[in-house]
């Protein structure tokens, strides 16, 4: 008889607070403001979410990949990186961020795009002077260092005097006088120097 009572009044306990538990409004849907979003590498993004019915709730937010895309307990989106399938294209592989709340809970599709540089420099003396028939290197530094498009393209004003190449930055003497050298990101960012070709 005493297992009886102590089992039914566990069940009354248990249904007291199944009752209280019930007061809370059922989730139909977790929603957010977007469900998809480009950013560039360091970006960052306030998402928000909202409840149907509409009621305070306390989300749980998190990324499948934080290596690429972070987001913060208040919604905060990051683009950390650039995510590629394939490390020899620039294409983009979207990662996608949850809003969780306790039944329901939506997703956006993340898509870091390249960050660009938005300066170069070619290192060494602004003046380079070399024999006829040397050669000498140039090299560029991006800003910012971590600038995920990097490619320049290098070209001369005088091919008489000293010629370039386009992709390696490989410059020639040619003949005696001068130069400019010039390595181009865009028709806006570029960096240029001056070579002197002196005769052998």
């Amino acid at each position: 008889m005493k297992k009886y009572i102590v089992s039914f009044a566990a069940l009354c306990a248990i249904l007291a607070l199944s009752s209280c538990t019930n007061n809370e409004p059922e989730v139909q849907a977790v929603r957010l403001d977007r469900n998809s979003l480009e950013l560039v590498k360091g970006e960052s993004v306030q998402l928000k979410a909202s409840v149907v019915p509409e009621q305070e709730a306390d989300f749980v937010w998190f990324s499948e990949d934080e290596e690429y895309v972070k987001v913060d307990p208040a919604g905060v989106v990051t683009a950390v990186g650039l995510k590629r399938a394939d490390p020899a294209s620039m294409e983009a592989t979207p990662v996608k961020v949850y809003a969780k709340y306790r039944n329901g809970a939506d997703e956006c599709e993340v898509t870091v795009l390249p960050l660009m540089a938005q300066k170069i420099e070619i290192l060494g003396e602004e003046l380079v002077k070399i024999k006829q028939g040397e050669s000498v290197t140039f090299d560029v530094k991006h800003y910012p260092e971590d600038a995920d498009i990097k490619v320049v393209t290098w070209s001369t004003d005088y091919a008489v005097v000293a010629k370039v190449n386009k992709v390696t930055g490989v410059v020639t003497g040619m003949e005696p006088g001068f130069a400019t050298i010039k390595a181009s990101y865009s028709d806006k960012i570029y960096d240029v120097v001056t070579v002197h070709v002196e005769p052998k």
